[in-house]
């Protein structure tokens, strides 16, 4: 444990060249979610975005280890692959985590500032577990598209793999309309309803299971670090 804590302070020094960039994207954000109309888009745009942004931050770190070649480096280390992986999941995830918690509590404070009344919890908290699966699902496919191409070139490869994964879903749908397909959407939107903050927990938590061992069997498939 204390060679992933020590991985994990290795990239929070790394970062310490975006504090600048982080301070002034929150404060872009929490601007734009002041002038929102109405306490959904509050939500939305200052919650999702931060938890978006914090993400990134963490993905980042990516850039820093390829630019130094810091992985042949940390290899030559008492550690394993596993563990180096494993340290960025820890990172990423927290980081997005501390965003979402973040935009929370900006929700909270910008809807109480322009309506002197506190929002829907339920409704926040949903809004913001959604949008740490929207997030998730793109930090899913992007660490190990990392992992295989590069931090240059796994920017390129995840937008062509999002491209492939919105077409098959577009196709999906086109083959079941002409089909005459029907699908029980009112029962299945019920049950998601009742239970949604759950499902959304255990969604996040699947996804990012099956990218860390993606991510783990590339990495240890690759010979030259």
């Amino acid at each position: 444990m204390n060679i992933i804590k020590g991985l994990i302070t290795k990239d929070l020094l790394q970062l310490k060249n975006y504090r600048k960039t982080l301070i002034l994207f929150i404060f872009v954000f929490l601007c734009t979610g002041l002038i929102q109309e109405n306490a959904n888009g509050v939500i939305a745009m200052t919650s999702i975005m931060l938890t978006l942004g914090f993400g990134m931050f963490g993905v980042a770190t990516f850039n820093y280890d390829e630019q130094a070649k810091t992985n042949g480096y940390i290899l030559t280390f008492p550690l394993s692959k596993k563990e180096i992986v494993l340290s960025k999941y820890i990172l990423i995830i927290c980081a997005t985590i501390i965003g979402a918690i973040l935009g929370m509590i900006l929700s909270i404070i910008i809807n109480v500032v322009m309506s002197s009344k506190i929002p829907n919890i339920y409704e926040l908290i949903t809004t913001i577990l959604a949008g740490i699966l929207g997030i998730g699902i793109i930090e899913a496919i992007q660490i190990p598209c990392i992992y295989k191409w590069g931090a240059e070139k796994g920017r390129i490869q995840i937008f062509v793999i999002a491209a492939i994964i919105v077409l098959l879903i577009g196709g999906f749908f086109l083959i079941g309309n002409e089909m005459n397909i029907k699908l029980p959407i009112e029962n299945m939107l019920s049950i998601v309803m009742n239970y949604l903050p759950i499902i959304l927990i255990l969604a996040t938590i699947i996804i990012y299971y099956i990218s860390y061992r993606i991510s783990i069997r590339i990495y240890n498939n690759i010979e030259n670090l």
